[in-house]
């Protein structure tokens, strides 16, 4: 005789799913800002962002450079910003990878250079934006299998891990060649991905949610 009593071990598994999906990809942010004089712009001063690129633990990704350059064109478009991939161009090559300064000593030693200075000058730069930061990925934990038979396939299990991107920029005055403060920005967020057949991929964006506040707040303090 038939019987129409569900099993409850796969309800409590797909109960157990249905809260990790409930809970997961959620993303926090803080920003936080500490500046000891506020920016100033008139309607000639430029902007750069630049990506630390030679620091050897922590490197800043061309991606989030180009997410914080649109994010805070959107957010003020009056701001008059000059993007990595072009202030580099009109430096080259001293603002190359190799030859790049990472600190405030030596970008005073590179301004001290006249043909720099004068393009400097050229283009209205005041301030530049040096961002430094990672994403990273930690405490990975569950476990997943997968099989494939000619009468099909699917997985079975459950991953998840602990998604942190932590970004700080540093707003540089080039024209008294000193800072003015910092801005940073942290996202944290868990990723889970559970399968019961097909993996339902949940990913925690920390990248972008730390890209759009430290955008957010660049803008704004830019913008006095």
């Amino acid at each position: 005789m038939r019987s129409d009593r569900l099993n409850p071990r796969p309800l409590r598994t797909l109960l157990a799913i249905a809260v990790s999906l409930s809970l997961s990809a959620c993303v926090t942010s803080r920003v936080e800002e500490f500046m000891t004089e506020q920016p100033s712009l008139n309607g000639l001063d430029s902007i750069v962002i630049l990506t630390n690129r030679q620091d050897a633990v922590v490197e800043a990704e061309k991606s989030f450079s180009d997410c914080l350059f649109d994010e805070m064109m959107d957010n003020n478009s009056a701001l008059n910003i000059i993007s990595e991939p072009e202030f580099k161009n009109a430096m080259f090559p001293w603002f190359e990878s190799r030859l790049a300064p990472t600190r405030a000593d030596g970008l005073n030693q590179l301004m001290a250079r006249e043909a720099i200075a004068q393009r400097v000058e050229e283009l209205n730069i005041k301030y530049l934006i040096w961002i430094h930061g990672e994403s990273e990925i930690l405490n990975k934990q569950g476990a997943m299998s997968c099989t494939l038979s000619p009468a099909g396939g699917g997985c079975v299990g459950i991953l998840s891990w602990d998604n942190n991107s932590d970004y700080e920029a540093t707003i540089w005055d080039i024209r008294q060649r000193r800072s003015l403060g910092v801005i940073s920005s942290e996202a944290t967020g868990t990723s889970v991905v559970p399968a019961i057949g097909v993996p339902i991929p949940l990913i925690a964006r920390t990248k972008s949610a730390s890209c759009k506040s430290l955008a957010k707040q660049l803008s704004n303090s830019l913008s006095g």
